[in-house]
């Protein structure tokens, strides 16, 4: 009785870790989408901080699971954060930082795209992100 009453434990912690990194990814994305809102309407300081707000819930789902099943066996998930953190979320920093409205536009699309990617390596394709606007 013991060990079911474990591993029932065991499965309901897992099931619940799993349910907030799919929550936090799904916010991550709202605020993606946020942030691309505020950066058109000339919102730019907003838009920063709504871009930071984005990375908090990308870099905890990571920080909470770094190592992720695949097709593939088992990645890990902290240097494709890296990868994101100084390559797409990087130039939309710098674009929104200095109001580069072209500038963002590129970085928008290609921080959507390494998203996209590591839902790849990860096996779930099938999760998809809306289109930058």
């Amino acid at each position: 009785m013991k060990r079911f009453f474990l591993f029932s434990s065991v499965l309901a912690l897992a099931s619940c870790a799993s349910f907030i990194n799919s929550h936090r990814m799904h916010a991550a994305e709202t605020k993606l989408q946020a942030t691309r809102t505020l950066q058109q309407s000339g919102q730019w300081d907003a838009a920063l901080e709504m871009a930071e707000r984005m990375h908090s819930s990308v870099a905890k789902t990571v920080q909470s699971a770094p190592a992720h099943k695949s097709p593939g066996g088992r990645v890990d998930l902290r240097p494709l954060l890296t990868g994101w953190e100084t390559g797409p979320f990087a130039a939309l920093k710098t674009a929104l930082q200095k109001h580069d409205a072209k500038a963002s536009t590129t970085a928008f699309s290609s921080l959507r795209q390494q998203c996209m990617n590591c839902h790849t390596v990860i096996g779930k394709a099938d999760i998809k992100l809306k289109e930058i606007q």
